[in-house]
């Protein structure tokens, strides 16, 4: 017949091995998955910034060598600034074909190099300031950027004036920044002379919106290959598992009839395989266990019917024994013996 052993007080809620694999290598694939696509996601936005970086480094170089030199000397020297009520600043752009000229050329650049906004600035010897030239704004609808010799001190930062006052002096990259229009990054670069003097500067500032595109086109193309990838992992740890437990469930099977006295059972065909393993030793160990358990029971079964068999025997001569010794049975032997004698004497006479 049949037993079941009661579970003791307090014991916990089964739960499957297989569940409990498939959690932890969820959670392990979930940190890896994790950390790749934050790498990757820092990778792309580093590399999209050191590419914007050389880029613009590339126009600011490439336009202060370009640029009309003596044509910019003349304009920051010679055409006054446009007053303008309507600009924030106060000031607009003139009408001088030397400004149109300039912020045409730059025009040129920026539909060039894409989102790109250059622009030149200088220092007024008179009080040492910097000022806006001309802007590539300019040719833009609506125009936008710097107005022609507004202070940059009252446009820009501390900060970006600085990264102006080095870039007359060689060329400066800004990182990152952010100001009342947008986030950019931005570089310097010095206008030289025919004889190496400095007569300004070239500012090249573009849209962060560059690199935050590159690295959302990363996200669309990195993200399914991740998810799919860990779908698909969880999926083959789930087939793993199942066939990791399925021949130990066999085994807990059979582990219950042995303890229901089936000790004949052939547990090694449990989780045949023709590469041995682990659990084919697992199971060759349960299959030694029951034969010498069951030899031991066969063994103590003898012992025991062995032992009942003297026992009985034993009870038996101890219940002649008290019968043969109690002093009813001395009375009824000598009866007896009187008996047999009168018998005799009377065959006798």
């Amino acid at each position: 017949m049949s037993t079941t052993t009661a579970r003791p007080p307090g014991h916990i809620m089964r739960f499957a091995m297989r569940w409990k694999l498939l959690i932890t290598f969820a959670a392990a694939f979930t940190v890896i998955f994790v950390f790749i696509a934050i790498y990757v996601l820092q990778f792309s936005s580093q590399n999209a910034q050191t590419r914007l970086q050389d880029q613009l480094l590339t126009i600011a170089e490439g336009g202060a060598a370009t640029i009309d030199k003596e044509q910019f000397v003349e304009l920051i020297t010679t055409v006054p600034p446009k007053p303008d009520p309507d600009n924030p600043f106060g000031l607009g752009y003139p009408d001088s074909p030397l400004y149109v000229d300039q912020a045409t050329y730059l025009y040129k650049i920026s539909l060039l190099a894409g989102d790109a906004l250059p622009y030149t600035y200088f220092r007024d010897p008179a009080d040492g300031k910097l000022y806006a030239a001309a802007s590539s704004g300019y040719g833009f609808d609506p125009q936008i950027g710097y107005t022609f010799k507004v202070p940059t001190g009252e446009t820009n930062t501390s900060v970006t004036n600085d990264h102006m006052e080095r870039g007359l002096e060689g060329p400066v990259l800004q990182p990152p920044y952010t100001d009342a229009y947008g986030t950019w990054m931005s570089a310097y670069v010095p206008i030289k002379d025919a004889s190496g003097v400095t007569i300004g500067g070239v500012g090249v500032d573009y849209p962060m919106t560059y690199v935050d595109e590159v690295v959302s086109d990363v996200q669309r193309r990195l993200f399914p290959v991740l998810v799919g990838s860990y779908a698909l992992l969880l999926g083959l740890v789930l087939l793993l598992s199942t066939a990791l437990v399925r021949p130990l469930r066999r085994l807990t099977d059979a582990a219950r009839r042995m303890a229901d006295g089936e000790y004949d059972l052939d547990v090694r065909q449990l989780v045949s395989t023709r590469f041995p393993d682990e659990m084919y030793e697992l199971a060759d160990a349960f299959g030694e266990m029951a034969e010498k358990v069951g030899a031991r029971e066969r063994s103590l079964s003898q012992e025991v019917q062995r032992l009942k068999v003297e026992i009985d025997h034993q009870k038996r001569e101890e219940a002649v024994r008290q019968i043969t010794d109690s002093d009813s049975f001395a009375d009824l032997t000598q009866r007896a013996a009187e008996m047999r004698r009168r018998m005799r004497e009377g065959s006798d006479a």
